[in-house]
């Protein structure tokens, strides 16, 4: 069990990375430029040890290594951390393991992706199914965000 002591020296595992969802989708800053996004979730529980309790703490560690922050302050820029692999996915990168996460992606995100448009990452605190609707994506972010469950970040290209 990971405990807040233990998540300086947290490296995710191969899968850890590979359970997480994943969705992306494009918005727009307040000036109106293209902002690409992208959300990591965990999934849900799959055994008696993984409580709420140890899922957020895993989500915390994983948020350290990606360096997100809260959603209190600015979103900090955590570098370039996303290699366009081919024209519809894309593979985000973690401090202190090899592993990548494989991402599909819209051709229109990648598009922009590849031409420098920054990506908001938002990763969740608590887990969401990956055949969740836009709809339920739509209702875990207002919730998460009212709650404070949700870390960000903004990174771009590699």
């Amino acid at each position: 069990m990971l405990t807040p002591a233990h998540t300086e020296s947290f490296i995710p595992s191969a899968g850890l990375i590979a359970s997480l969802a994943t969705t992306t989708w494009l918005d727009a800053t307040p000036t109106g430029a293209a902002l690409c996004c992208l959300l990591l979730v965990p999934q849900p529980h799959r055994s008696v040890y993984e409580t709420p309790t140890v899922i957020e703490q895993r989500m915390r560690a994983v948020g350290e290594t990606l360096r997100l922050g809260q959603a209190t302050v600015p979103p900090p820029d955590i570098g370039p951390r996303l290699r366009l692999l081919t024209p519809t996915e894309v593979a985000l990168r973690f401090d202190g393991t090899p592993y990548r996460k494989r991402i599909p992606a819209g051709r229109a995100w990648t598009l922009l992706l590849a031409q420098g448009t920054p990506v908001a990452l938002v990763l969740g605190l608590d887990p969401l199914s990956r055949s969740a609707t836009p709809a339920e994506i739509d209702t875990y972010l207002d919730r998460a965000t009212l709650r404070q469950r949700l870390l960000f970040g903004h990174t771009r290209s590699e």
